[in-house]
């Protein structure tokens, strides 16, 4: 229940941003996909910020990176996640 909560959440930030967001894990040397939303724009994927090991991958013509990553930090503390905002890298 939680994921699907959290995979809308996403969604609304893809729409309103105009793009594909998802997180994935580390796992050895590949990156494992975990959670995500937005159409898919067949452009480079660009990772822009790390979560322990966990990072934030966005899809997209033009976006403020900082703006997502504050975005995203808001919707991790509105849901009560073991993350706290200190842990994520700019």
């Amino acid at each position: 229940m939680e994921k699907e909560i959290f995979t809308s959440e996403l969604n609304k930030l893809a729409c309103h941003y105009n793009i594909r967001i998802w997180i994935a894990e580390k796992m050895g040397r590949r990156w494992s996909y975990v959670v995500g939303a937005g159409k898919e724009f067949f452009l480079p994927s660009q990772m822009i910020t790390r979560i322990g090991k966990y990072a934030l991958f966005v899809e997209g013509e033009s976006f403020n990176k900082e703006v997502i990553i504050d975005d995203v930090r808001k919707l991790f503390e509105s849901r009560n996640f073991q993350r706290s905002k200190e842990n994520i890298e700019r």
